[in-house]
């Protein structure tokens, strides 16, 4: 498993680390990047299964460096891990290419479960970033006058998973609310990313708010 963190401060980084180490089985090796410049150069030169990325670096956003990411022909899941809530900025990021998203001032035990998702090719959104989200879509379907009918159909089932994952649980939490397997959550999500014409839980997010769906 090979993991690169573009992050410049070295206390932050140090704890990108130890998420790592709790939720990651070795062997695994790390390297790191403190400039977008330098991320880029490791993506086109090295194997990387995961990058971890702030957003605020010396010479410029890490937006740039997820965007060279996702052109790769071996693309890498993309968790942000940034102390930046705008919620223009999170919208970007996912846009971007990012698979989740969560805040430096989220507990450690959170980050690392965080990273575990999206190093299992899932997507999460800490519940700091989802409210903040959450908010922006309101506020979006709102101004835009969204029509009240969905055009999406979905069941109820798939319905109560986007419920719960504005709130900010992950998929193992939903399925022990709901009384479900896991493996039927990850189902029902890929029937939302189908019917919604998504790729991860962000837009499925964000799309389901614009159709008034949560």
């Amino acid at each position: 498993m090979h993991i690169l963190v573009l992050e410049d401060d070295p206390d932050a980084r140090q704890l990108v680390h130890e998420a790592i180490a709790a939720c990651v089985p070795p062997p695994f090796s790390i390297q790191d990047a403190d400039h977008v410049a330098q991320c880029r150069r490791l993506l086109d030169t090295q194997r990387c299964d995961l990058l971890l990325a702030d957003l605020s670096l010396p010479d410029g956003s890490g937006i740039e460096a997820i965007r060279h990411a996702a052109r790769l022909a071996a693309r890498p899941n993309v968790l942000v891990i940034s102390s930046l809530a705008d919620e223009d900025v999170v919208v970007e990021a996912i846009t971007a290419g990012a698979s989740g998203y969560v805040s430096k001032h989220d507990p450690a035990s959170t980050i690392a479960h965080s990273i575990g998702i999206t190093l299992a090719g899932g997507s999460c959104i800490s519940p700091t970033i989802a409210q903040r989200l959450v908010g922006l879509l309101r506020r979006t379907a709102s101004a835009a006058g969204a029509p009240a009918a969905p055009a999406a159909q979905l069941t109820g089932s798939e319905r109560k998973v986007l419920h719960l994952a504005a709130q900010g649980h992950n998929y193992r939490q939903i399925a022990q609310l709901t009384g479900t397997q896991p493996s039927t959550i990850y189902t029902h999500v890929r029937h939302v990313y189908e019917k919604l014409q998504v790729s991860n839980l962000a837009q499925a997010l964000f799309e389901a708010r614009r159709q008034r769906l949560v």
